[in-house]
């Protein structure tokens, strides 16, 4: 009975964790760009990334020799390619179901001294905005956005910022990697093995 019990708690202890979001955060403005990684209430910074100074020291005074590449095969990249392009659409597929776009911040100003010039622009960029945001909200779970756009004779160019934020559970993404990650390598060795089995033949 006991070990029933433990079974239980264990089975208990992994399915909480599997309700538990992932995902990150991603920001872009004229500053730079910042890229956070979320797991639960807890927040990693991902982009830039954080270096103490005594190991960005250690990096300029050490220098490592350069290793001669290999040639690649001829022929090799574009056969992985070939096979895995069928994958990598199927993949992305089933991703796209289980992720959710929690936040998605998006400022464009269109600018320039030649009026003429960025109102054009400005009329470019909310016609791209019409055309691939329905595209982009038919195709994921979409919960709080803004999309806005304006023009600034003022300015000197086009201006973009962008703050997004994405998740999933993470039992979806364990089964997500494990299923294609098993359908990745077996295309893989297929694609390695196919050269050899032409020249035994």
């Amino acid at each position: 009975m006991s070990a029933l019990k433990i079974l239980l708690t264990v089975f208990l202890v992994l399915f909480l964790l599997s309700l538990i979001r992932v995902g990150g955060e991603a920001e872009y403005t004229a500053d730079g760009a910042l890229v956070r990684l979320r797991v639960g209430a807890f927040r990693v910074q991902v982009y830039p990334v954080r270096r103490p100074k005594r190991e960005k020291k250690a990096q300029k005074e050490r220098k490592k020799p350069e290793k001669a590449q290999s040639e690649p095969k001829p022929g090799a990249p574009m056969e992985l390619a070939r096979r895995f392009l069928p994958l990598v659409g199927e993949a992305a597929g089933a991703l796209k179901r289980r992720i959710r776009i929690d936040r998605l911040f998006l400022d464009v100003t269109a600018g320039g001294r030649d009026a003429a010039a960025a109102a054009l622009s400005f009329g470019r960029i909310n016609g791209a905005v019409g055309m691939i945001w329905p595209i982009f909200e038919q195709n994921f779970d979409v919960r709080d956005h803004r999309i806005r756009t304006a023009v600034d004779f003022q300015s000197s160019g086009l201006t973009v910022s962008l703050s997004a934020a994405f998740s999933a559970r993470l039992g979806q993404l364990i089964s997500f990697a494990v299923r294609y990650g098993l359908k990745f390598f077996t295309c893989y060795r297929s694609a390695k093995s196919a050269p050899k089995q032409k020249e035994a033949i």
